[in-house]
């Protein structure tokens, strides 16, 4: 897995709790997928923060930029005191005229009009996806791949591995990002 470094890195305190947390309220475990537990991974070797490096993501010639990766802290209401933390789509789009099955997946990264979210369960799990301006994913109990005939959905991933190591940075990112936070 690739490594990303952060302009503004958030503490790494609470992650357990978070683990906790996540897996009580939304039933579910980070050991049920190889790619959750590659999630886990990333959390505990990389952190979280904000100006990652790399943050650029290329697919059919559009750029995805993601400009901070959400805190898997306890309790979301609350982790913007020091961080923003992970939520469930649900929680992400509540009050939305969505219907259907909606809190299978994490939003565990954004970027601007971008949410980035990891499928917790289902036959998509382990999955990775971009949704721009937050619009509606349903993912059916059928559905076994992330759509990619829906406007605004853009499939990251079958792994958050193969999401990690897919992110890139041109001479001019890196040379921004140095000037910006140093080495």
């Amino acid at each position: 897995m690739q490594a990303i470094k952060y302009g503004y890195p958030d503490l790494k305190d609470q992650l357990g709790a978070g683990i906790a947390y996540h897996e009580k309220a939304f039933e579910f475990s980070f050991q049920d997928h190889e790619s959750l537990k590659q999630y886990l991974t990333f959390c505990k070797e990389n952190g979280t923060g904000s100006d990652p490096l790399p943050c650029c993501f290329e697919k059919d010639n559009q750029s995805l930029y993601i400009d901070f990766f959400a805190r898997l802290a306890p309790h979301p209401e609350y982790g913007f005191e020091s961080a923003i933390t992970v939520v469930s789509c649900t929680k992400q789009l509540e009050g939305s005229m969505i219907r259907g099955n909606v809190n299978d997946a994490l939003i565990i990264a954004y970027g601007t009009h971008l949410s980035i979210g990891l499928v917790i369960r289902g036959k998509c799990i382990g999955k990775v996806f971009a949704l721009e301006d937050i619009k509606p994913l349903v993912l059916d109990d059928d559905m076994d791949d992330i759509p990619s005939d829906i406007e605004g959905i853009t499939k990251l991933g079958d792994s958050f591995d193969e999401f990690i190591n897919a992110l890139s940075a041109d001479e001019d990112d890196i040379e921004e990002w140095k000037e910006d936070f140093g080495e």
